[in-house]
């Protein structure tokens, strides 16, 4: 739009709010000058017939004072009101005394009388047509009231011509209302569009400044996933078909990108028999020809667990690499789910340092456990020689050392135990055996250490018995060291309680105290070599962190599981589920 355009729509403006709303004196405006004019024709013109002067001036003399009145209420910004309707209504008065004037019925002036007419019937409200009804009658009838007629007739002039100007005004004040209700309407749509373009410029603005926090967003994405290169993180739609592929994945699994995403299917990676140990008994593939133990990954993280295995994975050279995989389902905001995200954390070298690790150890435990042996055979040798009896302070002596000797032994087992079970050479020996008299056997054992703490142990256990393929030593010192740990963690007058029962076509050992407590944030570590929960060293109870260790390993060993619950001030229960039948013999990793 040019300079002259704006300033010509800008004088539009201007100049159309007055007539939008116009001022008193613009209404009267027309008024004032059609009786301007007459006035300047009668004085003008001789022919102009001039009965009564006085009442003729009179009339000019009252229309000029309601114009100036007029002048002064546009002046104040007085629109509206009685005050201002007075001006209309002595402008008739004041035009019926003009022509009253000028020769009555005759006169050439009677037909202003319809200015100020208009205006009172374009107020709005019905009571107007009346009011130009009323007042356009004394107008017309002014002359006879001056000087009565004798003719009857002449009245009627004062009854017909004031019932045709109210039904001009009847039709004006109806056009006036019509105007104002479409006015009215134009102004809401009006109101209605400027609210809905304010509305869309903001969501225009709304919808720019996302854009640029989508793209920092997206920006910010792309430097993350192009700088994950320690992990392969890989996307795949819900039949495993790969739909992202960062450059981890091209470093661990070797397979550029633009070949990942050619429609490969991730259990290309995984060895067929490494999955299978994933797969129900008696799954086939599914309809999308996904592996069966795949699938039962995706669906065990559909179902809101945690998926977080070591898998071997393979590579396109051929070549397999220990992994950690961690499954979970990738759904958008509304929750629809659009498939799977995998990451693969290479775990050769932490593999290859477990194993040094667990070489040392047992090479370190092997290497003590001989003179150890021996420190004790020797012991056992000076305290029992006839010969040469010792004193009574040598026997202490020699006691002491050994006991701490053979605490030294144990813990050299111990060590040499969990290095089998983490190298997976754990041997067990199964018998059948009655594990209600095993928990009976363990509780009896604890007894005495139990009286001596003035804690209370029970067994509760069935009467009949409860046969199991187990390998019963190493049950009992599974039992023997649950049982130890909540003596250890309950104070005097506390309560320790072992038990049996079946439970889902397998048998839980439960191991129940009423002591100190484990921490909610520790619990998940309670399984790991070396660790001891704080309540523990809080309270300078002794241990290595070595025993649920070996007592989980033990259960796992079996094909059982092992859970535990525990409230600080209230208690700990451990729970050690074996399967009725026997699963396996092999021994899983113990992270």
């Amino acid at each position: 739009m040019t300079t002259t355009n704006v300033v010509q729509a800008s004088m539009e403006r201007g100049w159309r709010k007055y007539f939008d709303n116009p001022t008193p004196l613009m209404k009267q405006g027309p008024t004032a000058i059609a009786v301007g004019i007459a006035a300047l024709l009668m004085w003008a013109i001789p022919g102009v017939p001039v009965t009564d002067a006085v009442v003729a001036i009179t009339g000019i003399l009252a229309v000029a004072a309601v114009t100036a009145l007029a002048g002064v209420l546009s002046v104040r910004g007085v629109y509206d009101g009685w005050v201002t309707m007075l001006i209309p209504i002595v402008s008739i008065l004041g035009i019926g005394a003009l022509r009253a004037g000028t020769g009555g019925a005759t006169s050439l002036f009677s037909s202003l009388v319809l200015l100020p007419v208009i205006w009172i019937a374009a107020a709005p409200g019905r009571r107007q047509v009346f009011l130009v009804g009323i007042f356009t009658s004394i107008a017309l009838l002014m002359p006879n009231i001056i000087d009565p007629p004798e003719d009857s007739a002449a009245w009627l002039r004062g009854i017909i011509g004031p019932l045709v100007f109210a039904t001009v005004g009847a039709i004006v004040n109806e056009l006036s209302r019509l105007q104002r209700l479409r006015t009215s309407q134009a102004e809401a749509l009006v109101a209605e569009r400027t609210a809905a373009l304010v509305a869309n410029q903001a969501m225009l603005e709304k919808l720019s400044a996302s854009e640029q926090q989508y793209r920092a967003l997206s920006e910010s994405f792309t430097s993350l996933w192009n700088s994950i290169t320690g992990q392969a993180v890989i996307a795949t739609d819900n039949c495993g078909t790969i739909s992202a592929w960062n450059p981890g994945a091209v470093r661990l699994l070797g397979m550029p990108v633009r070949d990942a995403l050619a429609e490969v299917r991730v259990d290309r990676f995984f060895e067929p028999t490494v999955l299978a140990q994933f797969a129900p008994n008696g799954a086939v593939a599914t309809e999308d020809r996904l592996h069966p133990g795949l699938r039962a990954l995706f669906d065990e993280a559909d179902s809101g667990l945690s998926v977080d295995s070591h898998i071997d994975v393979m590579t396109t050279g051929g070549s397999t690499v220990p992994a950690r995989v961690t499954v979970s389902p990738y759904q958008d905001s509304d929750g629809s789910r659009h498939g799977y995200l995998l990451v693969i954390t290479d775990e050769t070298r932490a593999v290859e340092v477990a194993r040094m690790k667990d070489e040392f150890v047992g090479m370190i435990s092997h290497e003590l456990r001989t003179p150890l042996s021996a420190i004790i055979g020797f012991l056992d040798l000076l305290q029992n020689d006839p010969g040469q009896p010792l004193t009574t302070d040598q026997q202490e002596f020699v006691g002491i050392i050994e006991r701490n000797a053979q605490r030294l032994l144990n813990l050299v087992g111990d060590l040499l135990f969990t290095a089998q079970v983490e190298s997976g050479r754990f041997p067990l020996e199964r018998r059948d055996a009655d594990v209600v008299e095993l928990v009976r056997n363990a509780v009896e054992s604890a007894g005495p250490h139990a009286q001596r703490e003035g804690i209370e142990i029970v067994a509760e256990v069935p009467t009949a018995p409860v046969h199991l393929s187990v390998d019963s030593g190493r049950i009992g010192q599974a039992l023997d060291n649950l049982l130890s740990n909540a003596l250890k963690f309950t104070g005097s007058g506390g309560r320790v309680t072992a038990s049996v029962r079946m439970h889902d076509g397998g048998v839980e050992f439960a191991v129940r105290d009423t002591g100190v407590g484990i921490p909610e944030d520790e619990q998940g570590m309670l399984f790991t070599r070396f660790f001891r929960a704080s309540t523990a060293t809080q309270n300078a109870v002794p241990g290595v962190g070595l025993g649920l260790t070996i007592t989980r390993a033990i259960v796992l060993a079996h094909g059982g599981t092992m859970d535990v619950t525990s409230r600080e001030g209230v208690g700990t229960e451990f729970r050690m589920l074996l399967p009725a039948a026997p699963r396996t013999e092999a021994i899983q990793v113990v992270g």
